[in-house]
């Protein structure tokens, strides 16, 4: 699952068309687009909530590995987590999910994510690649009679 505030959308598709070449299934947030700006506050309240439902739904999914927050530095805040991206890793780590932070881990949520054992990727995502088939692409070791 990748995670991140809509402002970097396009970083959010790069990541998970670089993780699909690994063999990696991503799934990702539907883009707002154009027309989400012309809602009434209501309606755009009603679909946030909605979305936000139906994400949180599926990080909860016994079948997600990991969240991967994309966390590029916006509003002049290095490793930028936005209130709804943090909700987020908050419901993963309930889970027992794994967490991973594309770039470093943001001052304001140091201690949370510390404990939670946030893995910090520095931009590179060699690490998550690894766990991933270590943890999920494991060979099948019962012998075979006729291979």
């Amino acid at each position: 699952m990748l995670i991140g505030s809509m402002g970097v959308y396009q970083q959010i598709k790069e990541c998970a068309e670089e993780l699909g070449s690994f063999g990696i299934q991503t799934v990702i947030p539907t883009e707002e687009g154009e027309a989400i700006r012309q809602l009434s506050l209501f309606d755009f309240e009603h679909f946030k909530r909605k979305a936000s439902f139906s994400y949180l739904r599926k990080i909860r999914d016994p079948r997600t590995y990991c969240v991967l927050a994309v966390n590029i530095d916006r509003h002049g805040i290095l490793n930028y987590v936005g209130p709804n991206t943090f909700a987020e890793i908050a419901v993963a780590f309930a889970q027992s999910k794994k967490i991973y932070l594309l770039q470093g881990t943001p001052d304001s949520y140091l201690d949370e994510l510390s404990a939670w054992r946030a893995i910090s990727l520095k931009g590179q995502l060699d690490r998550l690649v690894s766990d991933f088939r270590a943890d999920c692409m494991v060979n099948d070791p019962q012998m075979r009679f006729f291979e």
